[in-house]
């Protein structure tokens, strides 16, 4: 019997029995598919630090087994899952659904453990949870290593739950305790990130059609306010207690690297932008990299602004396959800059030209959103034609490329979903129950949980169609796609969808729910056949 199980669950927990149209919600993280099945790095520190100190415990990636394996069965799975604490993990928003779903079985096949939910959004909605939701027994809130420890201390010496710093708790008597907000501003030198020995089934990070791969943090934290994030200074603040970033020394990072190639890891992405602690950081984590000489075959950073060219000159003396991200998210300044992201074109522009003279050594991948709050038809054009100079950029070598996704989700603990009016938005849901029964509706178009003060959420969810179909023909223009893949991705991401918007839209009107339930049946396999067959 192990002392702890962290699950990992899927984003809604019936998908393979509830008839459900994802539509493009994974268009930019199809590794991961529409059910989300690499777990926050998150989970591995804190199943790190629970088993050093003492605690039996392993991450048990339920959404992985659920996408591989058809035959899974959930409910027989959790009722020979023996443990006395369930910690699920409720991080991303868009597990809200399978979160929830799986902590009511966890409840109901042991009744008599302790049933947990942990992280940003189960942080943000701790006390709806426990107030409205009496199968799950505590929160933990912010960052969870020391609280969730100091939480199974606690059941060890009293045999129940009580609340404890950054714990909010309904006791045996139903009494609901929110523990004191404490700040910890915890080094993250002292967790381990690496310990794939902890999770069960390892498939989702050694998939069949690409090499293995994993994600490192540089830090825990960050120092700009871009207005839709979760993850921003503001967020951090208010909500995981932690004033300002924690960075982890360059050596460890080297080592990281190597203790994955040693477990088969093959690609690394180290997210968050070093030069955020200044250039003596990020010199040494350059050099620290280099001479590491990780047997690696691509590393993946990222740029949280333009970068000059000694700082692209100093990546591009690191022999790993290297690909930078930036995220401008629009082609208009303006937009860009209310947003948070505070800089110009001109700047953008001279980090492409500068990494296109490295080709050899750097690809750089510039990513673009939909979901702004002060886009309009007219700044989403002006984005397309950013686009489309970016292709002609380095027109030949495909080395420098733009990614666009929509924003189907805003994050709860933004200042965007805290002050919605103050930063352009309106919320469709407004509390974890609305996220629930969102995702209990059948189409992608049915979740997108705001609107903006410029954009409804059905012209939201036609230009996210549109944008994505401009983004195929573009990269077919400029010979990214060939035109048989590019007809492929319009039928799976542009068509189809059209289809699903018009065809869901029509049938909720239904009264009749078999009636409603059973055209969605017959929409939904006459899509799967179309898709399968071409």
């Amino acid at each position: 019997m192990l002392d702890i199980v962290i699950i990992h669950p899927p984003a809604i927990y019936d998908f393979r029995k509830k008839i459900i149209f994802p539509g493009p919600i994974a268009y930019t993280v199809r590794e991961s598919t529409d059910q989300f099945i690499i777990p926050p790095i998150g989970m591995f520190s804190i199943a790190d630090y629970l088993d050093k100190n003492g605690y039996r415990v392993i991450i048990d990636n339920l959404a992985d087994r659920m996408v591989f394996d058809k035959f899974f069965d959930v409910e027989k799975h959790l009722k020979t899952l023996e443990a006395r604490v369930y910690a699920v993990g409720l991080h991303w928003v868009v597990h809200s659904q399978g979160a929830i779903e799986i902590c009511k079985l966890c409840k109901k096949f042991h009744p008599d453990s302790i049933v947990i939910l942990g992280g940003l959004t189960a942080t943000i909605f701790h006390t709806e949870i426990i107030k409205k939701m009496k199968f799950i027994d505590a929160v933990v809130r912010g960052e969870a290593e020391i609280p969730l420890l100091n939480l199974m201390n606690i059941l060890d010496k009293y045999n129940e739950v009580r609340a404890c710093p950054n714990i909010t708790v309904r006791d045996k008597d139903g009494k609901i305790e929110i523990g004191e907000a404490r700040k910890l501003n915890v080094d993250i030198n002292q967790f381990d990130f690496t310990r794939l020995d902890l999770i069960k089934p390892k498939r989702a990070f050694f998939p069949r059609d690409m090499p293995p791969h994993f994600c490192l943090p540089i830090c825990r934290g960050c120092i700009y306010n871009c207005v839709s994030c979760g993850g921003s200074l503001y967020s951090y603040k208010k909500y995981l207690y932690r004033d300002k970033p924690s960075f982890r020394k360059p050596d460890k990072i080297a080592e990281d690297m190597q203790k994955l190639s040693e477990q088969g890891i093959k690609m690394v992405f180290l997210f968050q932008d070093p030069r955020m602690n200044g250039r003596r950081y990020y010199e040494t984590l350059i050099r620290e990299i280099r001479d590491a000489k990780v047997p690696l075959l691509h590393l993946s950073m990222e740029l949280f602004k333009p970068a000059n060219e000694e700082y692209l000159s100093m990546l591009s003396k690191i022999d790993t396959p290297l690909t930078l991200t930036i995220s401008p998210e629009s082609g208009v300044e303006h937009v860009r800059i209310a947003h948070g992201r505070k800089y110009t074109n001109t700047e953008l522009f001279k980090t492409i030209e500068i990494c296109r003279r490295y080709r050899d050594n750097i690809h750089l991948i510039v990513f673009f959103m939909l979901g702004l709050s002060n886009e309009t038809l007219e700044t989403i054009n002006r984005t397309v034609e950013v686009w489309e100079k970016i292709c002609l950029i380095d027109k030949g070598f495909n080395t420098i490329n733009f990614a666009f996704g929509p924003m189907i989700l805003l994050d709860p603990g933004s200042l965007a979903f805290d002050y919605p009016e103050k930063f352009g938005y309106k919320l469709i849901f407004k509390s974890l129950e609305d996220y629930v029964k969102g995702f209990s509706n059948p189409s992608w178009h049915q979740w997108i949980s705001y609107e903006t003060k410029f954009l409804t959420r059905s012209q939201l969810a036609k230009l996210a169609i549109d944008l994505i179909e401009k983004s195929i023909e573009l990269r077919e223009k400029y010979g990214i796609y060939d035109r048989r893949y590019a007809l492929r991705e319009k039928v799976y991401y542009v068509m189809t969808n059209r289809l699903v918007i018009s065809k869901v839209d029509e049938i909720m009107k239904y009264k009749d729910e078999e009636k409603k339930q059973l055209e969605l049946r017959i929409l939904k396999e006459t899509i799967d056949r179309y898709l399968k067959a071409i």
